[in-house]
């Protein structure tokens, strides 16, 4: 003999409780997960900034470098071909 089948009510309601729960464990575990990927974020733009201020430092030595080494090659250029005054130094500090 037939007979419906008639839902138990509180076996749902456990059913959608645990769903419940579990699905507001995942909102806090997304907040924390986002949370620690903005703090990953700003610390990889505060290494990328303090990068390339590094960078710029060297640029800007090298480069220095480079002015005072041609200068150099210059004066010594100079000397060779026996120009005027190409060894005078100037008064040190």
């Amino acid at each position: 003999m037939w007979s419906p089948v008639v839902p138990d009510l509180s076996a749902k309601a456990a059913v959608a409780m645990t769903l419940i729960l579990s699905l507001s464990g995942v909102d806090a575990t997304v907040g924390e997960k986002l949370e620690s990927v903005a703090q990953a974020a700003s610390g990889v733009a505060t290494k990328a900034e303090r990068a390339v201020t590094h960078g710029l430092k060297v640029a800007a030595s090298g480069v220095e470098r480079g002015a005072k080494a041609a200068g150099g090659v210059a004066t010594r250029g100079a000397q060779k071909l026996g120009v005027p005054g190409a060894g005078a130094s100037s008064a040190k500090r």
